[in-house]
């Protein structure tokens, strides 16, 4: 049972006078597992290790995945005020989203599903456009809006009192005690801030009841959108449009760096040492040699809107800023259509990189972790200018032939270029492969894209559209190693940079049919061949970060088909639906409808592990070694229909009832969305199987360490983080397409 409900209402009408409209939505939806799997539940009774003396009692039911929840609210509203010929329209719209991280598969947390972390989110966007019509060939508009979105991820218990969450007085206080067992007692290993021992069966770590299992992480964005646009008719031959837009960000983001139950241990410890010592730091000293990762937030979260202050540790907001202007060309002469245009864009990031790379030092001390603002520069904004040219004409009275050119840049996402000075600095004086690289100066993704077609009618109710594409992208984010001068006191280090290239080309065809004989059709099919450089930013950090020699950086520059690619895929629709009094009064307004979908798999590459060292990181090549060319497997393909049975009913005078029941993957297909890399197989990753691997650890532990091993590894695999270390996907937290799911619901409509 996956415990999906929904409620949705409307209201829409007049208000107050015709010329005043309103409509009004209100919807909520709770899901009990966010990401549902085909997961079979295991009942493996008592196990226990002989070495440590840990005992589980392993059971976990089949279906939705524990602590995996969802509770959304949100609220639409529009307002039209129509004083012909001016038009207003005011939009609003406010989610709030309670969910948990139980991750897919995350068997480890059995024990302690009260403290999987919890995130709260809510986003807001609210706009006015006013729309003034000069002649009925001619009219103006204006939009303004505002839009943010903030997200919160925390301990269920302790909250935003994260500096506690490692005082076991704290979590006593909060009602979750921690228990120390005889094993931690017998070895000494108990006190304030040391936090509960996970339990160890065989090579597997479960989290002890209690244990806090939450960093402590938010961020709040909002934005400012100003547009305007004109449009005007010339003439028969000629229309125009031009206008601009503006948005300006305020973008905030705070993270304990993954150590917030380190704080009160380190607290305490430095408040004891006596006045005087060297030894001894401010609290805001230890936030920031801590590599606490904020700005527009204080060292401790709190919100911040002042100048940037590195002495006191307080990061101004990003502000960044994007901008264009544009115009456009609709032509028409006799029976041919060109559309032509050009916009320019400007982005400025509001972001900082360092003076010299390779001289971190002129920015971070690397003995104190202080920040020079000389050592540091605003990266320079960016700025393109980008023609569009589409046309069409008929070459029959039924056929359309259509073709576009078009170049377009996209600003890279915000959370590769911005991280806290602070975290920046932690990295630096901490070693390699600490946290994920950030692009300090990340230029936008540049596409150059065409596309050729036609539409054909098929007589008086349906038509087919036939088009071809090619995209030429570069620029796209890559990982990257920045080397230092020689004398420097850092070493080289992560970063993304702009390096990879792609191609994309393809075929799409459709087809569409009007309801003819109560049959409605439609259906397409695509056809893709998408090669480059790297698919991902990160896919190239094990062999750029780990030289095969230890010493030449090798940077990928082979063309392979990218991991996301997929050389068809499609979907057919059909509805057969009678109408009011048509046929038999049994079918009166009854119908059913059928989504079939299909795809191709995509490319992996079959690898095996390198000696006892599987890795939990799905593709990279520190830890496994491919037997072929990268991408040259494919996972299987995949196929799901969904059906939807429903029939409206008359209640009374102008009420109706439609009852529906809808099914998703009507027949339970089991579609491998990723496979295990040693084997390609997503029921077996290979490694029990293999005498040099887990073979000798069921032969030292017996059958409960192989049934164990397949349960966790295996049938509840979860990609971003497997337990034992052992098992390797493909880079996805899903193994498996969703399972088969009835819903029945009721519509009212008045």
């Amino acid at each position: 049972w996956y415990g999906y409900s929904e409620f949705t209402g409307t209201l829409s009408g007049p208000l107050f006078a015709k010329n005043i409209k309103f409509f009004g939505l209100f919807n909520s939806r709770f899901e009990n597992d966010a990401n549902p799997q085909p997961f079979p539940g295991f009942s493996l009774g008592r196990i226990g290790d002989p070495s440590t003396g840990d005992t589980i009692n392993f059971q976990y039911p089949a279906g939705a995945t524990y602590k995996n929840s969802d509770m959304r609210y949100n609220g639409t509203g529009t307002l039209t005020f129509d004083f012909n010929p001016i038009i207003f329209r005011l939009v609003g719209t406010y989610t709030t989203d309670d969910y948990f991280t139980g991750n897919v598969g995350q068997v480890t947390r059995i024990l302690d599903l009260n403290r999987v972390p919890e995130v709260n989110a809510t986003n807001g966007a609210f706009n006015l456009k006013m729309t003034h019509i000069l002649s009925p060939n001619t009219y103006y508009e204006l939009n303004a809006g505002y839009s943010f979105s903030t997200t919160k991820a925390y301990d269920p218990y302790l909250k935003d009192n994260f500096l506690a969450y490692g005082d076991s007085v704290a979590n006593t206080a909060a009602g979750v005690p921690w228990v120390r067992r005889q094993r931690e007692i017998d070895a000494g290993r108990f006190g304030q801030f040391l936090t509960p021992l996970s339990y160890q069966i065989y090579t597997f770590s479960f989290a002890a009841p209690n244990t806090v299992l939450s960093d402590y992480s938010k961020t709040n964005r909002s934005v400012i959108n100003l547009s305007a646009a004109f449009s005007s008719e010339l003439s028969k031959e000629h229309s125009i449009k031009f206008g601009g837009e503006l948005q300006m960000w305020n973008v905030r983001g705070y993270s304990a760096n993954g150590r917030a139950t380190a704080f009160a241990q380190l607290f305490d410890q430095n408040d004891k040492l006596p006045a005087g010592d060297p030894n001894k730091l401010t609290h805001d000293e230890i936030m920031i040699s801590q590599g606490v990762n904020n700005y527009g937030y204080d060292l401790y979260g709190n919100d911040y809107t002042g100048a940037t202050d590195y002495a006191n540790g307080k990061i101004a907001p990003k502000k960044p800023t994007f901008a264009g202007v544009y115009f456009e060309d609709r032509i028409e002469y006799k029976n041919l259509i060109v559309n032509a245009g050009l916009r320019y864009d400007y982005i400025n990031t509001d972001n900082e990189e360092f003076v010299d790379p390779t001289h971190p030092e002129k920015a971070i001390d690397p003995n104190t972790g202080v920040i020079y603002a000389a050592g540091l520069k605003k990266v320079p904004s960016f700025s393109a200018l980008s023609p569009r040219l589409g046309f069409s004409f008929p070459i029959t009275d039924q056929t359309v032939f259509h073709a576009q050119y078009g170049k377009f840049v996209q600003q890279t996402r915000l959370r590769d270029e911005y991280q806290g000075i602070y975290t920046t600095s932690f990295d630096l004086r901490g070693g390699f492969f600490i946290s994920t690289p950030i692009g300090y100066n990340v230029r936008p993704t540049r596409t150059t894209q065409y596309e050729l077609g036609f539409t054909q009618q098929i007589g008086e109710f349906a038509s087919v559209d036939i088009t071809g594409y090619y995209k030429d992208i570069l620029d796209e984010v890559v990982f990257d190693i920045q080397p230092t001068a020689a004398g420097s006191p850092y070493g080289s280090y992560n970063t993304l940079a702009n390096g990879d290239f792609a191609t994309t080309k393809g075929v799409e065809l459709s087809f569409n049919m009007r309801r003819t004989q109560r049959l409605l059709v439609n259906g397409s099919v695509s056809f893709q061949d998408a090669r480059g450089t790297g698919s991902y930013p990160n896919q190239d950090a094990g062999i750029v970060g780990a030289p095969l020699d230890g010493v030449t950086i090798y940077k990928p520059e082979h063309v392979t088909p990218l991991s996301f690619n997929r050389s068809f895929s499609g979907n057919l629709s059909l509805d057969y639906h009678w109408g009011l009094n048509d046929g038999p009064s049994i079918l009166h307004q009854f119908g059913a409808s059928a989504l079939l979908t299909f795809a191709a798999g995509h490319p992996f590459t079959l690898g095996i592990g390198k000696g006892n060292n599987q890795g939990s990181l799905a593709g990279d090549s520190r830890f496994r070694q491919p037997i072929e060319p990268l991408n040259a497997s494919i996972t299987p393909s995949v196929f799901q229909v969904d059906l939807r049975i429903d029939k409206t009913f008359s209640i009374w005078d102008k009420l109706n009832a439609n009852i529906y029941v809808y099914v998703i993957n009507l027949f339970d297909t089991k579609n491998a969305e990723n496979v295990f890399l040693r084997t390609g197989s997503p029921t077996d990753d290979g490694y029990l199987s293999d005498p040099g691997l887990g073979g000798q650890l069921v032969e030292k532990n017996g059958q409960d360490y192989a049934r164990l091993y397949r349960a966790i590894n295996i049938d509840y695999f979860n990609a971003y983080q497997s337990a034992g270390g052992q098992s390797q996907g493909i880079g996805s937290a899903l193994m498996w397409g969703p399972p088969r799911q009835i819903r029945l619901g009721i519509r009212l409509e008045y």
